[in-house]
């Protein structure tokens, strides 16, 4: 199967139309910063992750629940039960595992133990900040485009009320950010990034569009 040039057109559309709050908050002045763009939201806890203060690196990870928590009422709340519980230690485990791979695996990042990082839904955030280009996030809106059976990554995910990082649903993740890189190979010159085709997908099950999606990630 291959998508329609109706489908193409409705995944491009839903990708520039993606408009989940670009916003972070700048702990130095105690201010959320709304920008333009969410490249500006990826290039300032893209730095804040990968840096070699501890306190930027657990900025950069209270940030993810910052943004990720942006259109809840407890967002704050979040933020500082992060803050509040995470270790120094913790922050510099992080930091050796992204000196050893610039994509550290799922598993690894949820045995760090770090608060509101346990599910694939924020850990996987952490990686689609860190390489936007090749990783997307795994939340519980975009797993419902899976159905059972089929051979796409989605369709073998197990999970209840929250997508635990088991063997099993870290390899649908991995199969998934490679179906998102293969679709803009595909279908747009990879001029998108991993990240983009996902978020292309988000908006269009965040729209009332979930049987579009479906129809979209099953065929292409």
């Amino acid at each position: 199967m291959s998508l329609t040039i109706e489908q193409v057109a409705q995944l491009r559309a839903a990708m520039d139309a993606y408009n989940f709050p670009a916003t972070y908050y700048d702990f130095a002045q105690q201010t959320e910063c709304v920008v333009p763009g969410m490249q500006q939201v990826e290039r300032y806890i893209h730095r804040l992750l990968t840096s070699d203060v501890v306190q930027d690196v657990e900025n950069g990870l209270a940030n993810i629940v910052f943004w990720g928590n942006a259109n809840a009422g407890y967002q704050m709340h979040r933020v500082m039960k992060f803050k509040n519980g995470v270790t120094p230690l913790q922050v510099q485990a992080f930091q050796a595992l992204v000196r050893q791979s610039p994509v550290p695996s799922l598993q690894a990042i949820k045995k760090l133990g770090m608060p509101q990082f346990s599910g694939i839904s924020f850990i996987s955030k952490i990686t689609a900040f860190l390489n936007p280009a090749h990783c997307g996030v795994l939340d519980l809106l975009i797993a419902r485009m899976r159905r059972e059976g089929g051979p796409k990554a989605l369709n073998t995910l197990r999970f209840h009320s929250a997508i635990s990082p088991t063997t099993l649903n870290c390899a649908a993740y991995d199969g998934w950010c490679a179906e998102c890189s293969s679709i803009s190979q595909h279908y747009f010159d990879g001029a998108r990034r991993a990240v983009d085709v996902e978020r292309g997908f988000f908006y269009l099950i965040q729209n009332g569009q979930l049987e579009a999606a479906r129809a979209i990630y099953e065929a292409a």
